[in-house]
């Protein structure tokens, strides 16, 4: 036996174990360990999920995330309907799943302050709570891309409720048909109707919760180039530099509409004091609440499923988001870095109703809810090189001319025959790939590639028909191309472009007409440290 088994694996006279099994015995004993120290904390993350507080939603008021795509046939005149499967090709739908929309909602219901918080001075009962904050958020782990923009609280627009315009009010008043539980769908509705986006979850918190949440973190600190201070808000900081804001004092921050800071031995206002630029605020705040939670280890829920829990006890859920669901947008976005989050700014116009000074939708507005439908790209804002790869190809130019009058940039040239229609792009430009796809027959195959960088390339094959005139739904062509998306590591890397040029604000807040003060105008304070310095 000694011959065939190695004699550091044997055990010797005085019948004790080598070092080397015991190393390995002990390796297997903390593997053991591990895996059940795991199992524990895996459990308590499942379990503070599943205690997180859902509202039942009705049928057909948040939109379906599983698209079945479907060709249409007409026999004889008549339509008929029949899964894309079961008559063309079959193809596996990307892992990641498909981009969603949250409705982020934060209400000022007060309920749970202590009496003496600030937030907790009101003019109305505790319980009852107006949409304070309302934000649109896109995730598309595929990419892993994210989007925000913030609702004004005073946009005028008919509430809908049950598929019927009930009164047209402030975005805000949404909230208040039938309490939370009936409110939360009833703003759902009033926003996937007024501006056509779809909405696939939304998430609640209230001035509480959302104080909880803050302490759980130990606070989010903010830079503050002067002392500044809110007296309606309750927002007091003495000091310049960096202060790591509780609970309450980041609820007073986020609240602030009349931000004053302390100037050339004077108090002065910063900004123009209007929600559009509270939003900002707001947005600023969520970031460096995302860098928070980062560097305390939220990127893991296995080292802080602590933050998990207090998540599960502050926020309010819809009753579709499943815990499966929640681990699989955690591990798309684990590497995602808050600071390349693509913000937006919805344009708006002041105007009176009666005597309310209310806000409207203004130019373009449209455009940036094309943002959160998938429509991010236009025909004009990229070229396409197309070749005409089809057996008879001797209408190039003037097939490559309906899709200039389409608004598309196109230089064209012949190529070798090819069977089947393709868009070359890279993952970068994915919003400009599905666009193009939508106004060709039938849906053409993806390739990405992220050498092509932001070239986008069309192939026409012999399998191709046309460019209807009507285009194909964003979903029928994501469906398709996003199955093309590569699932790799590199998909988890910054978006450098997206950084530079939406990580911060460029665009300037509008002001409110009347709003601008003689006096000198602090520049804003988002709370973020000046190149140099850290804040920590």
């Amino acid at each position: 036996m000694s011959a065939l088994v190695p004699e550091d694996l044997l055990i010797n006279d005085n019948n004790r174990r080598s070092w080397k099994q015991g190393v390995l015995i002990c390796l297997g004993l903390l593997v053991a360990a591990g895996l059940i120290a795991g199992s524990i904390r895996l459990s308590s993350f499942e379990d503070a999920v599943e205690s997180i507080v859902r509202i039942e939603v009705p049928a057909g008021v948040l939109a379906d995330l599983t698209i079945e795509t479907l060709e249409t046939e007409v026999r004889d005149g008549v339509n008929e309907t029949q899964n894309l499967q079961e008559n063309k090709e079959v193809f596996e739908l990307h892992p990641a799943g498909p981009a969603r929309n949250i409705l982020l909602v934060g209400t000022d219901s007060a309920v749970g302050l202590d009496s003496d918080d600030p937030a907790a001075n009101r003019d109305r009962s505790a319980g009852i709570g107006l949409a304070d904050t309302i934000m649109l958020v896109r995730l598309d782990p595929a990419l892993p891309k994210a989007s925000i923009m913030s609702l004004p609280r005073d946009l005028y627009v008919p509430i809908y409720r049950d598929g019927l315009s009930i009164r047209s009010e402030k975005l805000a008043s949404a909230l208040l048909v039938g309490g939370i539980e009936k409110g939360a769908p009833t703003l759902v509705e009033t926003i996937t109707n007024n501006f056509n986006v779809p909405i696939h979850n939304f998430a609640i918190v209230d001035f509480f919760g959302f104080e909880k949440l803050v302490d759980e973190l130990s606070g989010v600190p903010l830079w503050f180039p002067y002392p500044v201070r809110d007296l309606a808000s309750g927002l007091t900081i003495l000091e310049q530099g960096c202060s790591v804001l509780d609970g309450r004092e980041s609820l007073a921050f986020v609240r602030s509409r009349k931000m004053e800071a302390f100037v050339d031995g004077d108090w002065q206002r910063v900004g123009v004091w209007n929600d559009l630029e509270r939003n900002k605020r707001q947005q600023d705040f969520l970031i460096r609440t995302i860098q928070r939670g980062i560097s305390k280890g939220a990127r893991s829920v296995l080292i802080r499923d602590d933050l998990v829990r207090a998540g599960a006890e502050a926020v309010v859920f819809d009753d579709r988001l499943t815990i499966a669901e929640l681990l699989k947008l955690g591990r798309a976005f684990s590497e995602f870095q808050p600071e390349s989050l693509q913000r937006h700014v919805l344009p708006v116009e002041d105007s009176l109703v009666g005597t309310s000074e209310v806000l409207q939708l203004g130019e373009n507005a449209n455009a940036f809810f094309g943002v959160f439908r998938g429509e991010s790209a236009s025909p004009e804002s990229f070229s396409i090189t197309a070749v005409d790869s089809r057996t008879k190809n001797e209408d190039t130019e003037e097939i490559f001319e309906e899709l200039k009058r389409k608004g598309f940039s196109v230089e064209f040239q012949k190529g070798e025959v090819e069977e089947k229609t393709v868009i070359y792009s890279s993952s970068q430009n994915y919003d400009a790939a599905v666009l193009l796809g939508r106004f060709i027959e039938p849906i053409p195959d993806f390739k990405f590639n992220e050498k092509l960088k932001k070239e986008v390339i069309l192939v026409l094959g012999n399998d191709f028909e046309t460019f209807p005139l009507i285009p194909k739904t964003f979903e029928e062509v994501d469906v398709k191309s996003r199955s093309a998306l590569p699932v790799l590591a590199e998909l988890f890397s910054d978006n450098e472009e997206a950084l530079s040029h939406n990580g911060y604000y460029s665009e300037v807040i509008p002001a409110r007409q009347g709003d601008i003060s003689p006096m000198r105008l602090v520049k804003e304070i988002d709370g973020q440290p000046p190149v140099g310095y850290e804040c920590s």
